[in-house]
């Protein structure tokens, strides 16, 4: 007779309990494998493209500054509609003798804007025709050109400053221009060198009298072209922003005139700040 227990339906205790073990294993399993830990849904990160940000100068610094100075005034009145719409200064450089050369110095004053002398001065080559005794010469006596200069100064009353139209050849004579600064030291003018002459002595001249003085950096016009001028402009402003300053000279051109109102907004909002020449002259000195 076996020794194992029987339960009363006569199947042993022992595999009884082994078949609730598994039971009880298949059940846990089965649990475990249909109620999986439920997962917490990730919210996606939302990614921005890259704006490349506007890079604006700080409050209060000046990316470089600038003066402008417009020759050859004189020759039409139409134009000085433009000196009170460029939002900042501009000195009209005006020809003597002109038939609007004095009504564009009233228009300048009263538009607020400085008066300069376009002074004609001597070139080494001129292809233009000049009525006599209207361009200062190196061939003309200290007497004569003294007299001829107080003569036109003496008819533009306002006028804060001089620079030269033409002048290649008058720009290198020391004794022609100590004769002329002279007479604008006297009168507490500046000068303006608009570089017709790499050779120029007007630099040296204007340092040892101690006359204020600046030289221009840029042509913006030698190309009566919008991109031409543009570029210039572009030079410009560059120079300004290398060296913390620079003159630009162009001229009274209805392209000139429109791009110098555009080119001033612009570079505005750029940080520079656009001086009259006696202020700009100051500053480089500050």
């Amino acid at each position: 007779m076996g020794l194992t227990k029987k339960n009363n339906n006569g199947t042993p205790w022992p595999v009884i309990i082994i078949w609730v073990l598994v039971a009880i294993v298949c059940l846990q399993g089965y649990f475990l494998f249909t109620h999986k830990t439920p997962q917490v849904p990730v919210k996606p990160v939302a990614v921005k493209p890259a704006v490349k940000p506007v890079v604006k100068p700080s409050a209060g610094k000046v990316t470089g500054r600038i003066a402008i100075v417009l020759d050859d005034w004189g020759f039409n009145r139409t134009h000085c509609k433009y000196l009170g719409g460029f939002g900042a200064p501009v000195a009209a450089a005006i020809l003597p003798n002109l038939e609007y050369s004095k009504d564009v110095l009233q228009c300048a004053r009263s538009s607020g804007q400085e008066a300069m002398l376009h002074l004609p001065l001597e070139p080494h080559v001129n292809r233009d025709v000049y009525p006599r005794g209207y361009i200062l010469t190196t061939w003309m006596s200290q007497k004569e050109v003294s007299k001829l200069l107080k003569r036109i100064l003496d008819e533009y009353p306002g006028i804060v400053g001089v620079n030269n139209h033409m002048g290649s050849k008058a720009t290198e004579d020391k004794a022609l221009m100590t004769t002329i600064l002279t007479e604008l030291k006297r009168r507490g003018l500046f000068f303006v060198d608009s570089m017709t002459s790499g050779q120029t002595v007007c630099s040296q001249v204007a340092g040892d009298m101690g006359i204020p003085f600046a030289k221009r950096a840029v042509f913006l016009d030698n190309r009566n072209e919008r991109v031409a001028i543009e570029r210039s402009f572009a030079e410009g402003a560059r120079i300004a922003k290398e060296r913390g300053f620079a003159l630009l000279i162009g001229h009274d051109r209805e392209l000139t005139l429109k791009i110098v109102t555009e080119q001033i907004r612009k570079l505005k909002q750029q940080g520079y700040q656009f001086l009259s020449v006696k202020d700009f002259i100051r500053a480089q000195k500050e």
